[in-house]
């Protein structure tokens, strides 16, 4: 739900910008509020207050990525072998991009490492269950200083790539099986490369 104006609650409130601002920074810490530029400020539901605490929380203790692993491989093989069944065609166009824009930047880790959290992201949306899709918002937030070890070498990044474009032919082809194991190769060879680091 999307908040009034700041003009409009300074107003409502009787408040000053300065102060309404100091107010929504700290909504926004907390977890109960996004601001995007230019848009406003929305209030975040249930789900997403928690999962912003799980991020802040994991985020913080650099001893869950393990964990967090973990979990990943969990959920992730059964997401792409549920993506495989569910997805459109705009999904599958949405995917190949993210591994095209792997591809593209093989040599910029830092964009590679968006379009490796895209192509994930992308698999969760595809879904069409929203906490399905916060979740992997959650991991891929979450994981953030893992893959930027497993990531940051041509040869991480390449593995990606290779891991990526299994997982869309049997998500193209509906392949369930074949996307799930595919998934999971791709997160033993990222646990494999985190450990070696």
């Amino acid at each position: 739900e999307k908040l009034p104006s700041e003009r409009t609650m300074c107003q409502q409130f009787g408040i000053s910008r300065i102060s309404l601002r100091e107010a929504l920074r700290a909504l926004e810490r907390e977890g109960y509020i996004e601001v995007h530029a230019g848009r406003g400020a929305f209030v975040r539901s249930r789900a997403e207050r928690e999962l912003h605490m799980l991020e802040t929380w994991v985020g913080g203790n650099g001893d869950n990525v393990g964990k967090v692993f973990e979990l990943r491989m969990l959920f992730e093989p059964n997401l792409a072998g549920l993506a495989a069944r569910m997805i459109d065609a705009e999904h599958v166009k949405k995917l190949r991009a993210s591994v095209d824009e792997l591809a593209a930047n093989i040599d910029d880790p830092q964009m590679a490492i968006k379009a490796d959290a895209d192509f994930h992201r992308i698999l969760g949306e595809s879904t069409g269950n929203s906490l399905i899709d916060s979740l992997v918002h959650f991991v891929m937030t979450a994981t953030g200083s893992e893959r930027q070890v497993t990531l940051a070498t041509r040869d991480g990044l390449k593995k990606a790539l290779e891991g990526h474009t299994r997982i869309l032919d049997c998500v193209e082809k509906g392949d369930e099986v074949g996307a799930a194991s595919a998934m999971k190769a791709h997160l033993e060879d990222a646990m494999e490369y985190a450990s070696r680091k």
